[in-house]
């Protein structure tokens, strides 16, 4: 699931929230830039040479040969339209709602699926299904209308990353559960990134709401007065603060997925993750695909959705975005089988909850750690 920066091909994850500054020559640019919903197959002209657009945030690796097959099939390139973070991409579309500056957009989690599929007619009803014999995970879908406009494309869980190597050095048992993480023996060690400004933040957050009740706010306050250190975003603490990463603290919040990047993007100099996870800590995140209402090409954005959820794309999804595929039985790389076990007892916060709670949420977060 999605606050990484372009740095974020060292480590895993894409879902990123962002409180942001409208930025009124580019949303009025992107405003204009629709053409009133003009669809291909009714355009008189085939899809050769054509261009399908995909909006999405930045940090998003467009599987090349998957793309290039998607090209083959159809005569069309994909061509990515880079929106800065998750939720800035989503605030820039709300704005543009109805002329696009796309034809699909990726990279819609559970904590804003509310939001684009709210009442600002962002999106085309549109489900699809995966080729004759795949099948979308049914725990990925979501209900009602929104499982009518956001289509599943991949999974990937926010859990805390631990330096196991460190630990050991120090001869210290690592910890094993959220009630472990206010342990004094543990103060100074962690680093999470802010719920106001990372989607994994934020659903870190929801985890703890969902772990603790209504106990959840009492539980952040023994965090914070254990030493927690809040970062803005995924590459500050990641790639600043962990241990791993040259910093001075060796529990961070990441991904599921991170300790098979460690080795993937060592250059060879690892054979194995530094990392280990934490199985108590992790969230579920998923991440969905819509059709934009009014899109240029809307034929062609249909297509998209479908080839995002052939054996083609799905298979590729680990090794560029380290996630997992939204379709079940889809092969995984080796790394993956080896490092990259999803937890049993990951936790599931539904989005309708996540979108109804989330400022009073994110409001109590800030008066008890800012």
């Amino acid at each position: 699931m999605t606050d990484h920066t372009t740095t974020r091909r060292s480590i895993p994850g894409s879902r990123r929230l962002a409180v942001v500054g409208v930025l009124v020559v580019a949303l009025a640019a992107a405003a204009c830039g629709g053409s009133g919903g003009r669809n291909d197959s009714s355009s008189g002209s085939d899809d050769t040479d054509r261009v399908v657009r995909l909006v999405t945030y930045d940090s998003f690796a467009l599987p090349e040969d998957a793309a290039a097959e998607f090209h083959e099939k159809t005569g069309a390139r994909i061509e990515v339209v880079a929106a800065g973070d998750a939720g800035a991409m989503l605030t820039k579309a709300l704005l543009a709602a109805g002329a696009p500056e796309g034809d699909v957009i990726f990279g819609i989690d559970d904590s804003l699926a509310t939001r684009a599929t709210g009442p600002d007619g962002l999106l085309t009803p549109f489900s699809p299904q995966p080729p004759a014999g795949g099948a979308i995970d049914d725990r990925l879908r979501l209900p009602g209308e929104m499982g009518e406009q956001l289509t599943p494309i991949d999974r990937g869980d926010v859990c805390i990353n631990v330096d196991s190597g460190w630990f050991a050095d120090k001869g210290l048992v690592p910890p094993g559960t959220l009630d472990d993480l206010v342990d004094p023996r543990y103060r100074d060690l962690l680093v999470v990134t802010s719920p106001v400004t990372s989607s994994p933040g934020l659903a870190f957050l929801a985890g703890t709401v969902d772990e603790y009740g209504e106990r959840w706010a009492d539980w952040w306050e023994r965090l914070r007065s254990n030493g927690v250190r809040v970062r803005p975003s995924w590459d500050d603490a990641y790639n600043t603060d962990y241990t791993v990463s040259g910093g001075d603290r060796p529990l961070v919040l990441s991904y599921a997925s991170s300790p098979p990047a460690e080795v993937v993007f060592s250059e060879g100099t690892r054979s194995e993750p530094a990392s280990t996870i934490m199985g108590d800590s992790c969230v579920q995140q998923v991440e969905y695909a819509g059709l934009l209402a009014g899109a240029e090409h809307e034929d062609l954005g249909r297509k998209l959705i479908e080839f995002m959820l052939s054996p083609a794309w799905q298979e590729a999804l680990p090794l560029t975005n380290f996630v997992f595929p939204a379709v079940t039985g889809t092969p995984l790389p080796t790394e993956f089988q080896r490092w990259a076990v999803l937890p049993e007892s990951s936790r599931h916060v539904p989005a309708t909850e996540v979108g109804a709670e989330r400022d009073e949420w994110i409001e109590r977060w800030r008066s008890i750690m800012e």
